[in-house]
């Protein structure tokens, strides 16, 4: 099948195309009507499916790269956004019903088949259907971090890379922290400018407050820092995840061990307080909290571009 870099024939008016030099790039363009024939990567989309701390995969039944294992993916339909798409793929490929929980990354491609394309791959959780191989998929299976098949079995560079960032941020581990680790956290909030200061040894050394990490081989990536308050309610006062962490869930995890600490302490709720508008307002609403109230004078005008802050609650009660 001719690409469009071998089309001769314009597609409005059938005259036939020449090359000119167009916006300082040769392109094929009409002599009759001026038509000028863009030639654009493909775009695809994907899906990470997470099910039970395992990724799904397909073993791809057509070319290019029958045999291999993939992430399920495809091409972008016109009528379809691009989440839209993602979802589609997952049911068509792995038959499983899927929610979008987040954009991981954008990766461009360059296929012999295909051409150069640009993948947009999702995460997503399953909310119903049945895992069966389905569409060009001979098979389709979950595999654990230590259970990947070996990277040259998997079909295409930009799922090589994805696979290689989920498995080590699946390798993240989130624990009480150390007064080393407390001291790493005092650097790091020095780094990125928090608005409120710690002392976050008194966390590691309390009996009451907990400071918790997220650690990739020793090296800190991310914390929260909770304490009981009177009211028998447990504060979240800060969260932080190193920004080429975002995309994994660590922040989800931090959240649980929060929650976790909550519920040691028999406490009724865990509440935050949030920036309106702060990036990490979906995670907490993902992780179930609710919003309670709001506030125009809890942060400094102009921090964060608004000084409204929103008052955030998670019920531990009924869990």
């Amino acid at each position: 099948m001719p690409s469009l870099l071998e089309a001769r024939f314009c597609p409005i008016c059938a005259a036939e195309l020449e090359t000119r030099l167009v916006d300082d790039k040769e392109r094929l363009v009409c002599p009759a009507c001026s038509f000028i024939l863009y030639i654009n990567p493909k775009v695809a989309a994907g899906m990470l499916i997470e099910d039970d701390n395992k990724v799904v995969l397909v073993q791809r039944g057509v070319r290019p790269a029958k045999g291999t294992w993939a992430l399920p993916s495809g091409f972008a339909e016109y009528e379809e956004s691009i989440e839209e798409s993602a979802v589609r793929e997952a049911l068509e490929e792995t038959g499983l019903q899927v929610e979008v929980d987040d954009l991981l990354g954008v990766y461009s491609y360059h296929s012999e088949v295909v051409g150069r394309g640009v993948l947009v791959l999702f995460s997503g959780h399953v909310v119903g259907g049945e895992m069966r191989a389905g569409d060009d998929a001979d098979e389709v299976g979950r595999f654990g971090p230590d259970e990947l098949p070996p990277m040259e079995r998997i079909a295409f560079s930009t799922h090589r890379q994805a696979l290689h960032d989920w498995k080590q941020a699946k390798a993240v581990v989130v624990r009480p922290a150390t007064v080393g680790e407390a001291n790493a956290v005092t650097r790091m909030r020095n780094e990125h400018e928090f608005l409120w200061e710690r002392d976050y040894t008194r966390f590691v050394q309390s009996q009451d407050r907990e400071l918790f990490v997220a650690t990739e081989r020793e090296e800190v990536v991310g914390f929260a820092n909770v304490s009981p308050q009177a009211n028998g309610t447990v504060l979240l006062e800060q969260i932080f995840v190193l920004p080429q962490y975002r995309r994994w869930g660590i922040a989800t995890r931090l959240i649980d061990a929060v929650i976790g600490f909550g519920q040691q302490h028999e406490a009724r709720a865990l509440i935050s307080v949030v920036p309106a508008v702060s990036p990490a307002l979906i995670v907490y609403l993902k992780a179930g909290f609710r919003i309670a109230g709001f506030d125009q004078t809890y942060y400094p005008e102009n921090t964060w571009g608004t000084n409204t802050a929103l008052f955030l609650a998670y019920d531990l009660i009924n869990q």
